[in-house]
């Protein structure tokens, strides 16, 4: 394992991110991307990384999706995770 892998397990099994906000509409809690940002800064200073993130609309088929990309930085490595989320076919509530 390179030293960028064994900095971002370190991160992630240091890193807590409790569901602290709530939507009543839904009734569910979840965190919210500053809630986990706020969370990881003081994994990242540790581990001398960068993390950024950002996101665009991409159409797929008939429908509108969100990617999210996720690039942490360490010593001129990267490593890119990406996600992607769209609305419900219906709503709940």
């Amino acid at each position: 394992m390179n030293e960028l892998g064994q900095k971002l397990i370190n991160i992630q099994s240091g890193l807590k991110a409790p569901k602290g906000q709530k939507n009543d509409f839904g009734n569910y809690k979840y965190r919210s991307c500053e809630d986990i940002l706020e969370a990881v800064k003081p994994h990242l200073k540790d581990n001398d990384c960068n993390l950024t993130i950002s996101d665009e609309v991409v159409l797929i088929g008939e429908r509108y999706y969100i990617k999210a990309n996720a690039t942490l930085y360490s010593d001129g490595s990267s490593v890119v995770v990406s996600a992607f989320a769209r609305e419900a076919l219906t709503k709940k509530g």
